[in-house]
C-alpha cells in the first residue's frame, strides 16, 4: 500500500495518478504546449508568471481556487513542475510533482504523464484524477487541431 504525507509529499513507493496520451504532432509541439503561460492557458486555464526552468506561475480557477507550480526541469523530451501551494486542496498538492515524459510515436507522441503524490488515498483523488483527464484531453486538441479547452473563470460563474 502507498501512502502520502499529510502535506501531499510522495512517500516512498508512491507512484500516483498516471496517464497516457498519443499526439499525431511531433514532441517538439508538445512539449513547446508546456513551456509557455500563453500555450498553458490555451489549454488548462488562466496562467501567470512563466513556465520557463526555474520560472513560477499560478493557474486561477476564481474563487480563491488555485495553483502555484514551479518549473523544475524542461528538457526536449521531459517537463516537470512541482507544486508549491495549492490551498483549495488543503495542502494535499504541496510537494508533488507533475511530470510530462514525451517519446516519439511514428510521426507523433506519446505523453505518459504522471502526478506523484496524487494517490488514492487523498481526499481529492477523484476530483482531481478527473480534473488531469479533462485537462489532457485538452491538451492534445490543443496541440493537435490548435484549440485547447481549457478552464475560463467566466465560464464557471
Amino acid at each position: 500500500m502507498t501512502t502520502t504525507t499529510n502535506t501531499g509529499q510522495q512517500a516512498p513507493g508512491a507512484k500516483g495518478f498516471e496517464q497516457v496520451k498519443t499526439f499525431h504532432s511531433p514532441p517538439g509541439a508538445v512539449c513547446a504546449a508546456l513551456q509557455t503561460t500563453e500555450a498553458i492557458s490555451a489549454w488548462w486555464g488562466p496562467i501567470t508568471g512563466t513556465a520557463v526552468e526555474g520560472g513560477r506561475f499560478r493557474a486561477d480557477f476564481g474563487e480563491g481556487r488555485y495553483h502555484e507550480i514551479v518549473v523544475t526541469a524542461v528538457e526536449p523530451h521531459r517537463v516537470e513542475w512541482t507544486s508549491a501551494a495549492a490551498p483549495h486542496h488543503h495542502g494535499e498538492w504541496e510537494g508533488t510533482t507533475m511530470v510530462f515524459d514525451l517519446a516519439p510515436a511514428g510521426e507523433g507522441t506519446r505523453l505518459s504523464f504522471r502526478h506523484a503524490g496524487l494517490v488514492p488515498q487523498l481526499e481529492c483523488y477523484d476530483n482531481c484524477s478527473a480534473g488531469w483527464t479533462q485537462v489532457l484531453a485538452s491538451l492534445v486538441s490543443y496541440v493537435d487541431t490548435g484549440q485547447g479547452h481549457p478552464f475560463r473563470i467566466d465560464a464557471a460563474r
